[in-house]
């Protein structure tokens, strides 16, 4: 069952690039859906057995969480905060 679970991390990750690729041709509403799937398929790949497919979950859903979630708050906290 947890090996099943790291295909199932891997696969939501590549639906979360293609919704973010999306997002950036200019539908913003593709945006929130590749952040949620990316966390749901982060979560997973920590559950997930010993595999390839593990690390694949977590290395891709990670970075698109901190492309779209760190990045952003990092910016706009420390380096562009005057108006």
């Amino acid at each position: 069952m947890k090996s099943k679970i790291g295909g199932v991390s891997t696969v939501l990750f590549f639906v979360g690039l293609l919704l973010y690729c999306l997002a950036f041709m200019g539908n913003d509403r593709f945006l929130l859906g590749a952040v949620i799937v990316s966390a749901i398929g982060l979560i997973l790949a920590l559950i997930a057995g010993k595999s390839t497919y593990k690390i694949i979950g977590l290395f891709g859903n990670g970075i698109i969480i901190i492309i779209t979630i760190v990045v952003p708050f990092l910016v706009t906290t420390f380096f562009w905060n005057h108006p």
